[in-house]
Parts: C-alpha cells; structure tokens; sequence
C-alpha cells in the first residue's frame, strides 16, 4: 500500500534558499493598553528564520483544519514542525495512523500512546498496536491572522 504522504521529506522549499529576513524584536512587553512603540525600546532584530527553524531541512508548514486542538490551534493557523525533535511526550505532534496524518498532544505510556485532542469534546485515542503509527514530527509554533 503506497503511503499518502510519501515523498515530504523531499519537498523543496526554495523560498529557505534566500536570504536571511529579519525583523526588529521589541525589548518591552506588550500590553493592550501600550500606545506607542519607539526605536528606543528596540532590543536588537529578530530573525523568524533563526527563532523558528533550526533546521530548514527538518522544518516543514502545514496548514490546520478541524476544531479537535482548540484552544492551542485553530482553523487556518499555519503549523511548524519540526522532524528532527524526538521530543513527542506531552508535545502536540503530528502523527500518521493508519496513512492519515493528524495534529494531536502525545502521551507515551510504557505498553500504549495516548493521542489526544486539547478540546475536551474529543475522546482521547489509545493506540496500543504501535505498528500503525508512526510520529512524522514535533509542532514547535503555530501562526495565524487576527481577524
């Protein structure tokens, strides 16, 4: 059975061969009620590259889609996984079961792996035959428009 998902870890990403972006990283907290922002608070600039993929190899984006792991992710938001992080217990992860790839918190037991949902609507799946699962990587952020 061929896997949906076969060939990812060969998607070139071109857009990681360019040059370094970075944005200035504001050294004061932000509050609501902050009116003003000025150069003097400027702690140095920021690059997303260098704060979100340490690997750009291992990085990939995917976009989410459901409600099963609100409130931490929503509709639309665009995930950063990260493969190379082995991390997986108490992490949100995603996960291939059974060639379906999905977005859920790992809880790994000593006979069996939890995958469960931040929305408490959801029931918690026991996967005790770990044949048919297989953990793709560790999301590290998450990124969205306010609307």
């Amino acid at each position: 059975m061929e896997r949906k998902y076969k060939g990812l870890d060969e998607i070139k990403l071109p857009f990681l061969e360019g040059p370094l972006c970075e944005y200035p990283k504001i050294l004061a907290q932000l509050s609501c009620g902050l009116f003003g922002i000025s150069d003097d608070f400027i702690e140095k600039y920021q690059s997303l590259d260098q704060l979100f993929i340490k690997n750009k190899f291992s990085t990939f984006f995917f976009e989410s889609t459901g409600d099963s792991m609100e409130p931490t992710i929503f509709t639309g938001q665009i995930l950063i996984v990260d493969r190379s992080r082995k991390d997986f217990h108490g992490r949100v992860c995603v996960v291939c079961l059974d060639d379906k790839m999905m977005c859920k918190r790992v809880i790994q037991k000593e006979n069996y792996v939890i995958l469960k949902s931040d929305n408490h609507k959801y029931k918690d799946m026991i996967i005790e035959n770990n044949e048919s699962l297989i953990f793709w990587g560790v999301v590290i952020a998450n990124a969205g428009f306010i609307k």
